[in-house]
């Protein structure tokens, strides 16, 4: 007696559409990413602060620090917490820009350019500590909190909390 229907080629039919059709949502997924990802690209250092964080934008330009971040040389900002921000928002444009300078260093680094050990000096003169453990990425002794926003002219990481100024011993 023949079968009707061939059960194995039928299931492996489905299979392969459903497939298909979990491939063509993904990958919409990915070009959407994709555009999103290539239309901040365009965009300065300074002009994703001005859409993502008032706070920030607020202290940077009044430090007189906006020049730099909008300018066509590759900077990293390591931003502070807004916890942090907000303790800073009555500071004077002296102090906030002693305070911002530490956080700013030359060149567009990414987490995975961030290597254990190394150190990278910021605007302020200050040397950052590179530090990786257990697959978290800390610098001078600050966890990054959010990662890889990457800009025309740089990278925008969050920090968990702010670098703490160097101290000198006067002797």
């Amino acid at each position: 007696m023949k079968r009707l229907f061939d059960y194995p080629k039928i299931f492996l039919a489905l299979v392969l559409w459903l497939g298909l059709q979990a491939t063509k949502t993904e990958a919409q997924t990915f070009m959407a990413e994709v555009a999103a990802t290539t239309e901040v690209a365009r965009m300065s250092l300074g002009e994703g602060i001005a859409q993502k964080d008032q706070l920030l934008l607020d202290l940077i330009t009044k430090a007189g620090l906006m020049p730099v971040l909008s300018s066509n040389e590759e900077h990293t900002l390591f931003a502070p917490s807004m916890q942090v921000l907000q303790q800073h928002a009555a500071d004077t444009p002296e102090q906030l820009r002693a305070f911002l300078e530490q956080h700013i260093v030359k060149g567009h680094l990414t987490a995975e350019d961030l290597r254990d050990g190394h150190d990278l000096k910021a605007l302020s003169g200050n040397n950052l500590r590179i530090c990786r453990k257990k697959g978290a990425v800390i610098v001078s002794g600050v966890r990054l909190k959010e990662t890889d926003q990457l800009y025309a002219n740089g990278v925008w990481h969050r920090l968990n909390g702010a670098f703490q100024p160097a101290v000198t011993s006067q002797l």
